[in-house]
């Protein structure tokens, strides 16, 4: 019996399959590997400290441009209505805008921040999606936060304002009321002497 060398030959179809495989490593390592590190440094700097202090301060800066606008409005509204702003009712309602203002840009902030860290968490599922040949999901990108920050500033100005309007209104009825009752009471002659008399007369006043 003869021995076998125990060496495989390749067979010229194994050759063309290696050099088939070969090709397309080299393609992916030049093509689709540079394109994966820059999804996987993109998701990693979505999750940067820096891009987390950006997201609140333009947060910041859209709650104080709306809430400034809505407030300059309410201060016009109030000395047109002639409310002395050395009043209690001017200084109640500027101190009740601003701590508002202070409430809902504090949660509108974190809210940001959240929709900062789904962000990272969205980018590092395609990283991980990429890597199994999956197809990858749209997510939010700064603008897109940004944008949503700034209508939610522009809503709750705009809802802080009505609410010192509604109140401004209700102490406007008030006042016109007080007024009404007052208008209509009848003249007094303080000069009459039947009010040193002490004797009430037809109208409630004293007669002699």
């Amino acid at each position: 019996m003869g021995k076998s060398s125990g060496e495989v030959k390749e067979t010229e179809y194994e050759k063309e399959l290696a050099k088939v495989y070969a090709e397309e490593w080299g393609y992916y390592q030049e093509s689709i590997v540079p394109f994966e590190n820059q999804v996987i440094e993109d998701a990693k700097q979505a999750n940067d400290a820096s891009v987390y202090d950006d997201i609140a301060e333009n947060t910041n800066l859209g709650y104080k441009k709306s809430f400034s606008e809505a407030s300059n409005n309410t201060l016009s509204s109030m000395e047109s209505n002639g409310i002395n702003p050395n009043s209690g009712k001017f200084k109640s309602v500027v101190s009740d805008m601003a701590d508002n203002e202070a409430s809902v840009t504090s949660d509108a902030k974190s809210r940001s921040q959240v929709a900062g860290q789904e962000r990272y968490i969205g980018k590092m599922s395609n990283v991980m999606a990429m890597g199994q040949g999956q197809s990858q999901e749209a997510t939010a990108t700064l603008s897109d936060i940004a944008a949503g920050a700034q209508q939610k500033a522009f809503n709750d100005a705009n809802n802080s304002r009505q609410q010192s309007d509604s109140i401004l209104g209700a102490a406007g009825a008030l006042a016109g009321a007080a007024g009404s009752y007052y208008s209509n009471l009848p003249n007094v002659d303080v000069n009459d002497a039947s009010i040193i008399a002490g004797t009430p007369n037809n109208n409630g006043y004293p007669v002699a």
